[in-house]
């Protein structure tokens, strides 16, 4: 998907690749609520489906690690 290891690449590179992450990302959530299925039916509140066997951490995630919040 990267074409080698993310370390190797400019980050030019990685700003075009997550560009276009976010832009597939856009996509699948508005099919997801197109069908009808990204609000939780109890609360009405948006839910993002993330289904992975696999978590990287990342300064967002590690920050909340250091504050408890995760």
């Amino acid at each position: 998907m990267t074409a080698g290891d993310v370390r190797d690449l400019s980050s030019d590179s990685i700003r075009r690749l997550m560009t276009v992450t976010q832009f597939v990302t856009d996509l699948c959530l508005n099919e997801i609520e197109r069908r009808g299925e990204l609000l939780d039916d109890f609360c009405g509140v948006p839910v993002v489906p993330y289904v992975c066997d696999h978590r990287v951490d990342t300064f967002l995630t590690r920050l909340g690690d250091e504050k408890g919040l995760s």
